[in-house]
């Protein structure tokens, strides 16, 4: 008996003794950790079980390898070390996509330079900086093109595919002097680019990635250089690529060994087929590897006759598997760190560096107003501040490094009527060694003259109050240290528990909650109420004061809320569709997301310094208002759909000439409000019936006074207060011009406004159109009223959805109008009128040359550009309800 059978013999009786304690057959007396020994012999026994097996010459795998296989080393050693190049190179586009985004944060794009930025992206994305772009629109043909000359011509040759979604170039007939081009087309646009062995085809987002590289390619052919669009589709991207990159690393792995050992190879899930869980060969002569991690089978390995040494290859590729496996979970980790950082601290500032004093990591753009820092560079050196804070920051980032400390208070730098603090943390290694700083730019805040001066004029009386806040603040350690342990975690920071609570003090987010009754309803209808606990029971109290204590960290979105906040290629896709529909969009909170967007895409949010949970609780309280009365028509979607209308018009930048940005602001806000609370019914009935609201408002707009009344005592509310940060005199321009523009949507005044709109454009150019504030305020309000004509230039499909929800809505006046005796509104069409659907054709034919066709053509004269979409759905349109006539 050999060494080797008297090692496994000992094993196995050991493995027999273990089955029967297990079994209770046998009884045995061991500690803990000889118990746990006793296990890890049985997995080691496993193991060289399986590997005494492979490795015999007895071996039926080894045999059937050594018959069906020629093992050649160099090709081995050439198929490991290309897939080792591969999976680097593809590591290494992240850090790629990182530098593009922060230069895209604090570069000056301009016409000169994005052709450039275009092509460093589709290198990325594509394999090649070269590009063409070409599409239609209003049958005018453009394109950005870096290889082709005449678009025109490129065009027409390529309509042939018109139905096709995806053209080898050879099928081109050489139609751009080569065969080696891909082309992709979506709905109106081709791209075409060079054919590179780039492994990401293959995953399904990847053409959500072309369409929003198409889409900057249009945008900047436009001179459109929106700073926040863009750092939003670079996120979307690398997002889509981290989502996806365990299907890429696979694919790489498919793709060389497919090139190096011209062999097929086929990458199969467990899912889709059941093989043994070690290295065979099938019924069909292929090589089965199957890639474990944790021995769970990921997925499987299938290659057709491999001339190469299989079960080395195969350590290789558990090997690799496993490495690449923890770098990709780090990659996520890192990633969703950030995100969290820039989705619940919208108003902050973060900026890492490494040790060197590299920048790794910027949050998001420095605003316009921080007129006071500049990033012109990768490092430290290159951020720009005033030489004061700059050294100050410096000398805390030493502080950091010869002490224990987490995290320390750098300055606070002044601006205008505004301050920012600035914070410093550290990220140690398990050796305590600094590897990354984090600068923490805080949101601004109103600038106080001298906090020690106000502190010495306290009374003796609200200074007692003070000290009696802080003793009970002054909670037990043992009682928090589950919650620090937490914060830790989250922060990434080393910090002990006491550390943690004074900079929590500092920063005002430690609070105290009394009782049961101290959650009140504002808390329990917000989404903050999940950072307490659902029972009493669970709650932390004292023994003696009966008081609970939490941590509440108030600009911490709730990860269940975490997408409300997000936004990816599709979604900025889906808001740049003049007919997105938001009725197909059934859950409330994606709802609620695409409102926020419309908002955080034109940068309002971060612009006027909206909080996000205020924002919530305001967008709530608006769909509910929109919501609860169950109109067909006048509902949220409605409200929804002309916001969106005036998102449209404002991306198109056709605003700018006119209006500054807190003008358009108003805009979108008054246009998302315009029918809030709305009743159902119209101003006609309101009078005749004689409610409250045509009695309150003299009958004059009724319902337009309504909405505009309930949008403000809204906002008179602390918690729906989205204007908080607005001064007295901006609040009163708002309030001007939100009052004009939700008022101008009263039909009764339509033929007022197009016959204005009319006369100022007949004066043109002699006369500019805006000579007055009036002037101002006139096109302001001309332009909403547009905008909530919206329905009937959306799709044809849309617009007969719209249609037949208003003609719901007015049978339902008509029938309440029998109810109550009052004057029937005769040209209401209600449902099941004989013939309904040709008379619905008429109505909406009338409706549309005589009311919404006007009020578009002239808004379009004024603008110029950006309604050329609506404009070319109300022929279309027109033309699809004469056929129903």
């Amino acid at each position: 008996m050999n060494l080797t059978t008297r090692f496994v013999d000992s094993f196995s009786l050991t493995d027999d003794l273990l089955t029967q304690i297990i079994q209770d057959k046998q009884t045995i007396s061991l500690s803990l950790r000889q118990l746990s020994k006793l296990h890890h012999l049985q997995k080691m026994l496993e193991e060289f079980q399986f590997l005494n097996i492979v490795y015999s010459d007895q071996s039926r795998v080894r045999k059937m390898m050594l018959t069906r296989t020629k093992s050649n080393l160099n090709l081995q050693q050439q198929l490991c070390h290309q897939i080792d190049k591969k999976i680097e190179d593809f590591m290494k586009l992240f850090k790629k996509l990182d530098s593009i985004l922060f230069y895209t944060m604090n570069m000056q794009l301009m016409s000169e330079n994005c052709l450039e930025f275009l092509q460093q992206i589709a290198d990325l994305i594509l394999g090649s900086p070269s590009f063409t772009v070409i599409y239609e629109i209003n049958k005018k043909v453009n394109g950005m093109s870096t290889h082709i000359k005449d678009i025109e011509n490129a065009y027409q040759k390529l309509l042939k595919f018109k139905e096709s979604t995806n053209v080898q170039g050879s099928e081109l007939d050489n139609l751009f002097g080569t065969n080696e081009l891909y082309v992709y087309k979506n709905k109106y646009s081709y791209l075409i680019y060079d054919v590179k062995d780039v492994p990401f085809k293959a995953f399904p987002d990847y053409r959500l990635i072309l369409d929003q590289f198409i889409s900057l390619a249009y945008d900047f052919q436009k001179e459109i250089y929106d700073k926040e669009n863009l750092v939003s589709i670079i996120r979307g991207i690398k997002s889509r690529f981290i989502k996806n990159s365990t299907r890429i690393c696979q694919e790489i792995i498919r793709q060389q060994v497919t090139d190096v050992l011209s062999s097929q190879c086929w990458i199969e899930m467990p899912d889709q087929i059941q093989y043994m869980n070690d290295l065979i060969i099938d019924q069909h002569g292929y090589v089965v590897l199957p890639v474990k991690l944790d021995k769970k089978i990921k997925y499987y390995i299938k290659i057709e006759s491999p001339n190469i040494d299989m079960i080395t290859f195969s350590d290789y590729i558990q090997q690799l598997w496993q490495r690449l496996t923890y770098q990709l979970k780090d990659l996520k980790n890192e990633e969703f760190l950030k995100q969290m950082l820039e989705v619940n601290s919208p108003n902050k500032l973060y900026i890492q560096l490494d040790g060197d004093g590299n920048i790794r990591y910027q949050s998001c753009c420095i605003p316009d107003s921080w007129y006071f820092m500049l990033i012109k560079g990768g490092s430290l050196e290159d951020l720009q501040l005033e030489q004061v804070n700059k050294q100050s920051l410096i000398q805390k980032m030493q502080e950091l490094k010869s002490s224990a400390k987490g995290a320390v208070s750098v300055c606070q730098i002044c601006f205008g009527d505004k301050a920012v603090d600035v914070d410093l943390f550290a990220k140690r290694n398990e050796e305590d060694e600094i590897t990354d700083y984090y600068i923490v730019f805080n949101a601004p805040k109103k600038k106080f003259e001298d906090d020690h001066r106000i502190s010495s004029q306290m009374s003796s009386e609200s200074k007692l109050q003070e000290l009696s806040k802080a003793a009970l603040i002054n909670i037990k350690m043992e009682k928090l240290s589950k919650a620090c342990n937490v914060m830790r975690e989250y922060l990434k920071v080393n910090l002990n528990d006491e550390e943690i609570i004074d900079l929590l003090k500092e920063k005002d987010i430690l609070k105290e909650v009394y009782n049961q009754q101290s959650i009140t309803d504002d808390i329990r209808s917000s989404y903050v109420m999940e950072y307490y606990k659902a029972e009493s029971s669970n709650v932390m109290k004292d023994p003696v004061q009966g008081s609970q204590q939490y941590i509440i960290e108030s600009e911490l979105t709730n990860i269940k809320k975490f997408d409300l906040y997000t936004l990816d290629a599709n979604d900025i896709s889906n808001l740049s569709d003049y007919s997105f529909d938001i009725t197909v969009v059934q859950d409330k909170n994606e709802q609620l997301r695409y409102t926020w967007a419309l908002f955080h895409l034109c940068n309002f949010i971060d612009l006027y310094q909206i909080n996000k949970e205020v924002f919530y609780q305001f967008t709530v309280i608006v769909q509910e208002k929109y919501s609860y009365r169950q109109n067909p028509f006048h509902n949220f979607d409605h409200g929804f759909t002309v916001a969106h209308a005036c998102y449209y018009i404002i991306k198109s930048k056709s605003m700018n000439q006119y209006f500054d940005k807190f003008i358009q602001f108003t805009a979108l806000l008054s246009a998302l409000c315009h029918d809030i609370d709305h009743t159902g019914r119209n101003n006609h009935f309101e009078s005749q019936k004689l409610s409250k609201l045509a009695l309150r408002y003299n009958d004059e707009s009724v319902l337009e006074n309504h909405h505009a009344s309930v949008m403000f005592k809204i906002l008179q509310k602390e918690k729906y207060n989205i204007l908080s940060s607005l001064s007295q005199d901006q609040f009163l321009i708002f309030r001007k011009y939100a009052i004009a523009n939700i008022l101008g949507t009263d039909m009764k005044k339509h033929f007022e406004i197009v016959k204005l709109l009319e006369l100022k454009l007949s004066k043109l150019p002699d006369e500019p159109f805006i000579q007055k504030e009036e002037d101002k305020k006139f096109l302001s309000s001309a332009i909403i009223h547009t905008c909530d004509l919206t329905m009937q230039s959306k799709t044809f499909k849309m617009a007969q959805k719209w249609s037949n929800r208003i003609a719901t809505e007015f049978s339902d006046q008509v029938a309440e109008e029998k109810q109550l005796s009052l004057p029937i509104t005769q040209h209401f069409l209600p449902l099941g009128t004989p013939n309904f659907n040709q008379l619905l054709a008429k109505q909406e034919i009338s409706f549309i040359k005589f009311i919404v066709k006007p009020a578009y053509d002239l808004t379009a004269q004024v603008l110029q550009t950006g309604l050329e979409v609506p404009l070319k759905n109300l022929e279309d349109n027109l033309k699809e309800w004469e056929n129903q006539k």
